[in-house]
């Protein structure tokens, strides 16, 4: 035996062994999604600064449980000179909110806009935020004159940040950060809030609060456990032959299959063009043009990974679609469809190596009825049962089509 053949055997060997230990790694966990992430949300900060204000008083008729987590973590963290009682008999609907409040800036003759001002008859706390951009250039002087223009005792100035970068505030603002907040607003939730009854403001602030802390923590938003990611640059050069093997598949998938369209529409292989695209749950798409039919009709052989359903041993999954376009020189496209339904069973049997699921979904129209298309499965669920049938159902629509109009080629040679 070669030396070749001796190194592909350990390189074969050396896979197995990884996919082996592949096998051993946990499922990764799907991550929940967040309504407000979902929403495109993001760490925009005047977005996340007027949802914020929604829980702190900006809308009568919504409730301010922010407003009263953040003013007992300034509190806590010392920067409102009150004792306990002033928060516990402080009427929290009557707290207001306000965005963008504007304060004149004399030295640049403009009018600067604070963030946030939360007030009400016995407080006010001005708060600047910021997502992961410096304060430097923010005229806190100015802020300042803003919030002792209000009529009241108590008053606080806070800088809200992911973090406790502290470095651009002035030392007689107070830094707090989402942790800290949400440290006291799920107190507060479990608390006071869980405990009344079921209503919409609990599930969005519930929300809210778990989209600060995904803004905060955006490690934990990666796609891989540290696990994973220790596992795959311990075993990189197994994934890298891994994945030059799949693109061997895909191109012994592409080979094989023109060869079987290409012996049942009794052309050259040539003359059978493919693309190849990835749909949703990464679908892999084999997309074949034969010659014969008009540019954009194709059928499609489409490979997934599934580990119950083959009947062999394999790990891939198969079905074919076939897109028929109505606008080449093809009539009574409606015609191939009934046929299809009529003539194609709705289960596995001995005659025929393909068959359809069975109602609406196995035929249809898209982009404004220029094409018709439809499904099948292998009647055998196996790469060779899949391009038997990816050959035999190219045949069944090319008879049609003949049947009913006449090819382009055909068509350019009558004129």
């Amino acid at each position: 035996m070669g030396a070749s053949s001796v190194s592909k055997l350990e390189k074969q060997d050396s896979l197995v062994e990884f996919f082996e230990k592949l096998d051993l790694m946990p499922i990764p966990e799907t991550p929940i999604p967040n309504l407000f992430t979902a929403a495109g949300l993001g760490q925009n900060e005047n977005r996340l600064s007027d949802l914020m204000a929604l829980f702190m008083g900006s809308h009568a008729g919504a409730p301010r449980w922010l407003a009263k987590a953040l003013v007992n973590c300034l509190w806590r963290k010392g920067a409102l000179e009150v004792g306990g009682e002033f928060l516990d008999e402080t009427e929290w609907d009557d707290v207001r909110a306000e965005r963008e409040v504007g304060a004149w800036d004399a030295g640049q003759a403009t009018i600067k806009r604070m963030d946030l001002v939360i007030y009400c008859d016995k407080f006010v706390v001005g708060v600047e935020h910021k997502i992961w951009s410096s304060a430097s250039y923010n005229p806190f002087m100015t802020y300042e004159k803003l919030i002792d223009s209000y009529d009241v005792e108590v008053k606080a100035r806070c800088v809200l940040r992911p973090n406790l970068y502290d470095a651009d505030v002035p030392s007689n603002w107070c830094v707090v950060s989402y942790a800290e907040l949400l440290d006291v607003a799920y107190e507060m939730y479990g608390r006071d809030i869980a405990t009344l009854s079921h209503q919409k403001w609990q599930v969005f602030y519930q929300e809210l609060l778990q989209h600060l802390h995904t803004v905060a923590n955006p490690k934990e938003a990666k796609t891989m456990s540290q696990k994973e990611l220790s596992f795959s640059l311990k075993h990189f050069h197994h994934l890298r032959e891994a994945e030059k093997l799949l693109v061997r598949l895909e191109a012994e998938l592409i080979q094989e299959g023109k060869s079987f369209l290409s012996a049942a529409l009794s052309l050259d292989e040539s003359e059978v063009k493919c693309s190849t695209s990835t749909w949703h749950d990464n679908q892999r798409v084999l997309r074949f043009f034969p010659f014969k039919w008009n540019e954009q009709t194709q059928i499609c052989l489409i490979y997934y990974s599934d580990l119950y359903e083959s009947e062999a041993d394999e790990t891939v999954g198969f079905f074919l679609r076939v897109f028929v376009d109505s606008q080449g020189g093809y009539k009574d496209i409606e015609g191939v469809r009934n046929d299809f339904l009529s003539s194609v069973p709705a289960e596995k049997v001995p005659h025929l190596s393909f068959y359809r699921e069975g109602g609406e979904k196995d035929t249809w129209y898209e982009s404004n009825r220029r094409y018709m298309a439809l499904d099948v499965w292998p009647r055998e669920f196996t790469k060779s049962g899949a391009m038997i049938a990816l050959g035999e159902l190219a045949k069944w629509i090319d008879d049609r089509l003949v049947d009913i109009g006449s090819h382009p080629a055909e068509l350019a040679g009558s004129h």
